[in-house]
């Protein structure tokens, strides 16, 4: 789990260096300006909707290392929990796992509980998933929506959705759009 996390949080440094490329290194943006082209304020939309799509894919990026970190996190504490407990302490142990991740988070308990889950699946059962979003190739709704799809699959259904969507150079690739170039509404209904 140790070097993913490496990597996941080196894709999230060549993300905020591409963005800050992009807005030439100026919080203020003054260097999206500077793009120097024909027509100045042609070159800065253009600019502006290039940073936006290495912003989603800094997105993409971050989902992946909270991925990461909560399944470690989760790993850790379990680990570090004394053997022998009975179904009781283990429940306790698991709110409180939960209720550690919502406080850091600062979101609900619900929501780091529904976190823990997608985290399990997407680095147990889904590695072109954690993949894909880990490359900023797809976004953390287009994942949540794999990890929907493929929980009441067998092994074997889940790693053909994947491949199906995931995978260009599979048998049967899904056609159109790659699916993080799908909305996550119509990725959902095709999956399905």
């Amino acid at each position: 789990m140790g070097w993913e996390c490496v990597d996941a949080v080196d894709a999230v440094s060549r993300s905020v260096a591409a963005l800050a490329a992009f807005v030439g290194g100026e919080p203020s943006g003054a260097g999206v300006l500077n793009a120097g082209g024909g027509d100045p304020l042609r070159d800065a939309a253009d600019v502006c909707l290039d940073a936006l799509t290495e912003v989603a894919r800094f997105e993409a990026r971050a989902a992946a290392l909270k991925v990461l970190l909560t399944a470690g996190f989760v790993h850790a504490a379990g680990a570090l929990a004394p053997p022998g407990r009975s179904a009781q302490e283990r429940s306790a142990q698991a709110m409180a796992v939960i209720a550690e991740i919502a406080c850091a988070l600062t979101v609900s308990e619900g929501t780091a509980a529904a976190l823990v889950s997608e985290s399990q699946a997407l680095t147990t059962a889904l590695p072109r998933t954690l993949a894909a979003l880990q490359a900023g190739t797809i976004s953390w709704q287009h994942a949540r929506i794999v990890v929907d799809e493929t929980a009441h699959l067998d092994a074997a259904g889940a790693a053909g959705l994947e491949e199906h969507f995931l995978d260009p150079g599979a048998p049967k690739p899904a056609r159109g759009c790659p699916a993080g170039e799908l909305v996550p509404g119509r990725f959902r209904a095709k999956a399905r």
